[in-house]
């Protein structure tokens, strides 16, 4: 009984917490590959692959673009490792993301937490915290403006804010559904002398996907699976608020992933952008040389008018698992 009243408390904090964080604006990355990185969206995934479970993923995105006065198109870099501790209840983990979109740099360094309880027949309940620092850096000496007079351009800006997040995941070796907000707290990202609209603040993540057998065999599975992204309209910025990702696949022999997916973006009435922008379809090819070592490759084709002025986005994703007990047996995980 009392072990159901620490779950119920503490769903309610972190349902509240999810519910507080969806009334802002946020531009945090976004990744092709979601599925196998899911950390640094949500800390409730923490300790879910029931192993020493590390993660290096690198995103070029809109390769050959200049992206409208910058020398370089948007840069990800993210290094993750989780793992359950002795007490199955509980697991940590830590994430690193660096994000580049011309001459702004972007660092987050972050710890994770999950207490994770059984509902059921290989099925959990993950409830996670994450916590640590964003460290906000812009260089005006490298930007090239469009209009030399700009204030705002010619300073430059450091800002190191506190990174606080917390999700809730449902897993099955079959399924999956989570929701969390990976920062709550909103900062400022102006310059002291000359403040401007550049915030961070809030949004919301939701996820949710599964894997279905194809014959007895079970050598064939589909796995179909979407991600749903909040970012709040700001009155100052034109931002598209709500994004989804599509993402359809087969795993052949739990050696080989080929998948396809279509992203979309839905603005608002309210900051004049237009209400549906298809943004890109993708290609995603996964594989397992062991059942350790997962090596993978995503390709954005952009179906914006940026189209017209790059050659996509490009994303690679290394993963290894480590088995923590020598007698246990590294089990296919399909997410």
């Amino acid at each position: 009984m009392r072990k159901h009243t620490i779950i119920a408390r503490f769903s309610v904090m972190l349902i509240s917490i999810l519910s507080a964080g969806v009334t802002y604006a946020q531009q945090d990355p976004q990744y092709t590959q979601f599925m196998y990185n899911k950390l640094p969206q949500n800390a409730a995934y923490t300790g879910s692959r029931e192993a020493l479970s590390i993660r290096a993923l690198y995103r070029d995105q809109w390769s050959g673009n200049k992206n409208g006065g910058t020398y370089k198109a948007p840069q990800t870099a993210s290094v993750t490792i989780h793992s359950p501790l002795k007490n199955e209840h509980f697991a940590l983990g830590f994430f690193y993301v660096n994000d580049r979109l011309g001459q702004e740099h972007k660092n987050q360094f972050n710890l994770t937490y999950a207490y994770r309880v059984g509902l059921g027949k290989k099925v959990k309940l993950s409830m996670g915290l994450n916590a640590g620092v964003y460290w906000y850096k812009y260089n005006a000496q490298g930007e090239v403006a469009t209009d030399a007079g700009d204030p705002v351009l010619q300073e430059n800006v450091s800002r190191v804010l506190p990174d606080v997040g917390a999700g809730l995941y449902v897993y099955h070796p079959n399924f999956y559904v989570g929701a969390s907000v990976p920062n709550f707290i909103k900062g400022d990202l102006s310059s002291k002398n000359q403040p401007s609209a550049a915030k961070r603040t809030p949004h919301f993540t939701a996820m949710a996907g599964g894997a279905i057998p194809l014959g007895k065999s079970k050598h064939f599975y589909l796995r179909p699976q979407m991600q749903y992204r909040y970012l709040a309209a700001s009155r100052t910025l034109r931002t598209i608020p709500h994004t989804f990702d599509f993402n359809l696949s087969l795993l052949i022999y739990n050696r080989v992933n080929i998948g396809a997916q279509y992203r979309t973006s839905f603005g608002n009435k309210n900051n004049g952008v237009k209400l549906e922008n298809p943004d890109s379809f993708d290609v995603l090819l996964e594989v397992w040389p062991t059942k350790q070592l997962l090596i993978g490759y995503a390709y954005d084709y952009t179906l914006t008018k940026l189209g017209n002025f790059n050659r996509g986005s490009h994303e690679i994703i290394i993963g290894y698992d480590l088995k923590l007990e020598k007698k246990k047996v590294i089990t296919p995980r399909y997410f």
